[in-house]
């Protein structure tokens, strides 16, 4: 590689990342379409591999039934969350309150020459704000909503002219399984992060609810769905989902009721998060730990949460085809997790 090829490739990068940026009202609820889009699809495959007897579901009943599916669980995910968030938001300034006398309390007990005030930390434990903020996230999707359906529905219209348009593009036999075997493996990949990942952190949010009831925290629901969610953003995500419950129940309890919850959640994400995951999902994620924690801060600063949240498929579908080229694989054996590409 020459230095004008680097300069070139250097330029391309840095433009790319700031259309990105600058277009990210359009690219990014584009990006949303495509994951509801996927997500459908998915769907519509495993109806379609219902039988009953030599009967199977065929193709267009499959393709309502996903979409049906989709919307019902979408309206009873957004239901749950609306009807928690009101009810945090209610009660936020009571608990304000006793966290000011936990402050106090904290100061007169030991004695602290520089005194700790509510507005230091407040914005850290300020449970109407955190309520607010999770909010504003479906507020901003929903501002979205009208642009996303318009792209998920000419998505599906398209869907059926793949093919024509890949052996269109690439006529030559040779050329054109290389790029579906590209296209396959990328979707493999995919598919199998979204569902290990979603089965992972509804898990994680079970358990945790579970510990959560027992323990009597107020509002477990919405520090359940607020797990589930936030186990989506890798390592950062666990660490917030466990410690808001726990700042939470200090205010709730005290310090020794806190202590304890803060094992029992701690105890869930590692066992499920570093020893359960990692099992089910094999060699498909291939990236290394510091890749997806450097495309986390990049992502997130271009993109904001959606891009925290969307960091790993986008680094597994990079990798794929940096991994394809022979002049991009040794980037892509870098980003490997162990130097060894799934080819």
């Amino acid at each position: 590689m020459n230095i004008h090829t680097f300069i070139l490739g250097f330029i391309g990068l840095v433009l790319t990342f700031y259309i990105l940026f600058i277009g990210k009202a359009i690219i990014i609820p584009l990006v949303i379409a495509i994951i509801i889009w996927y997500i459908i699809i998915a769907l519509t495959g495993a109806y379609k591999k219902i039988r009953i007897g030599s009967w199977h579901i065929p193709h267009w009943l499959a393709l309502i039934m996903s979409l049906l599916s989709f919307l019902f669980l979408a309206w009873l995910f957004v239901g749950f969350v609306n009807s928690n968030i009101s009810e945090v938001i209610e009660a936020a300034p009571k608990y304000q309150a006793k966290f000011q006398s936990f402050i106090n309390d904290l100061n007169n007990r030991f004695n602290l020459e520089e005194k700790i005030t509510f507005s230091q930390i407040s914005e850290w434990i300020n449970v109407g704000t955190l309520a607010t903020t999770a909010a504003g996230i479906i507020t901003t999707i929903a501002g979205f909503m009208s642009m996303i359906i318009l792209y998920v529905l000419f998505l599906l219209l398209e869907y059926h002219t793949f093919d024509w348009k890949i052996k269109a593009l690439f006529p030559e036999k040779k050329r054109r399984e290389s790029t579906e075997n590209l296209i396959d493996k990328i979707a493999t990949d995919i598919n199998t992060y979204i569902k290990i990942k979603t089965f992972v952190s509804a898990l994680t949010a079970i358990v945790c609810y579970i510990i959560l009831l027992a323990m009597g925290i107020q509002f477990a629901g919405f520090w359940a769905v607020l797990i589930f969610v936030l186990n989506f953003i890798p390592n950062v995500g666990s660490l917030v989902a466990v410690a808001l419950p726990v700042l939470f129940s200090i205010i709730q309890f005290d310090l020794s009721h806190a202590l304890l919850l803060a094992i029992l959640l701690v105890a869930t994400q590692i066992s499920i998060g570093n020893f359960l995951e990692p099992r089910l999902m094999g060699k498909s994620l291939n990236l290394s730990p510091l890749v997806i924690i450097i495309s986390l801060v990049i992502w997130g600063s271009i993109w904001g949460i959606v891009g925290m949240f969307l960091c790993v498929p986008i680094m597994v579908i990079i990798n794929i085809i940096l991994a394809k080229f022979d002049s991009t694989r040794p980037i892509a054996i870098l980003l490997s997790s162990k130097g060894i590409l799934n080819l």
